[in-house]
This record gives structure tokens, C-alpha cells and sequence, in this order.
């Protein structure tokens, strides 16, 4: 197995290639979104049991209320990266006819394939160094968008939630390889 920086590894097998692009972060990192979840958690459920057990919030209901929205959409988000960033993984499997990708929590999820011959290449989605998309994508606390893109004849196929630059380009050259290899010779090493 082979390592593109901390969160990319790959193989060559004898009938395939697999890739997998892991969504594990930092152990301080992560530890620091989980005092994040509870602190999310405590503020909640002290609105909550203020709202409903006591008098306090008497005549403020609608304001509380939208409050508690928000604040429900606010752990969704919170859950989500949590939870991607501990069991989350991004697969690909390149086989003979097909190239198999898969957002995966705990192995499941639900293979997008695509027939091989319909890609064209593998490139990198270039964000402005200085621009908010980059600054919030870099940020450890939210799932972040894609960065490497898989070029159809009429679609994109977007992946590689927070791949940082340098691995990036090092992995869509990796993927280029193996895609070219495989169209002139007809099948893997």
C-alpha cells in the first residue's frame, strides 16, 4: 500500500486499483470539535429544559423557538462533521470496465459507477488562495467541499473532500496514470 500524504492511500491490485481517501482529521483536532458537540449540547438542552419545566421564558416562546431551529440545524452540521470526520472514507476502484466511487460512514453508502471509457481525466478544483471558499474549506470543524474532480463526457463528478493542494495534484497524477494505462493497454497492472 501506498501513502499520499496522512489521509490518502492506495493499492495496486492483480485485477484493480483502490484508492481511499479517509475523512479522519487530527486527534487534537477532532477532540477539540467533540468539546465543541458537548458544549452545543449543554447550551440546548438548558433552553430546552428552561423553555419547557420553567417560567422563565414565559411570553418569549416565538423568540426561543426559532432559537431552537436554528440551534437543531446548527448540531445536524455539527453531527455530521463529527461523525464523517471519525468513520467517514471516500473509496475508488478502478476494475477492468469500471470506475467505482463511494461516500462511505462505517462501509456503507452507495457506489456511484462509471463506465471507464467515459472519462476523460482527473484535475484539480483550483480555489483562489485568498478567497472564503478556501479559508472555510481549510477549516477542520465542517466537512468541506470537494477538491479533485472526475471530467465525463457531459458531467463532473465531484470528491476528495479536503485534500489539501500538494496532495492533490500528486493524487490526480496518480489517477491520470492509471486511467491512461488502463484505455491503451486494456486492463491494470
Amino acid at each position: 500500500m501506498k501513502w499520499i500524504g496522512k489521509r490518502i492511500s492506495y493499492e495496486d491490485h492483480s485485477n484493480c486499483f483502490t484508492l481511499i481517501i479517509s475523512g479522519k482529521t487530527e486527534d487534537w483536532k477532532f477532540s477539540l470539535m467533540l468539546v465543541w458537540l458537548i458544549a452545543w449540547l449543554f447550551c440546548g438542552f438548558s433552553i430546552i429544559y428552561m423553555f419547557i419545566f420553567t417560567n422563565e421564558l414565559q411570553g418569549q416562546g416565538l423568540y426561543y423557538s426559532t432559537f431552537l431551529g436554528f440551534w437543531f440545524y446548527f448540531l445536524y452540521k455539527i453531527l455530521r462533521s463529527v461523525i464523517w470526520k471519525k468513520f467517514g472514507m471516500e473509496y475508488i476502484k478502478i476494475d477492468d470496465d469500471f470506475l467505482s466511487f463511494k461516500k462511505s460512514l462505517w462501509g456503507y453508502g452507495k457506489a456511484k459507477k462509471v463506465i471507464l471509457n467515459n472519462i476523460s481525466s482527473f484535475e484539480q478544483i483550483e480555489l483562489k488562495e485568498k478567497s472564503y471558499a478556501k479559508v472555510f474549506n481549510d477549516s477542520f470543524w465542517v466537512l468541506g467541499q470537494p477538491t479533485l474532480s472526475m471530467k465525463l463526457n457531459n458531467d463532473n463528478i465531484d470528491f476528495g473532500s479536503q485534500v489539501s493542494n500538494n496532495d492533490g495534484k500528486r493524487l490526480v497524477i496518480v489517477l491520470n496514470k492509471k486511467l491512461r494505462h488502463f484505455k491503451s493497454i486494456g486492463k491494470l497492472e
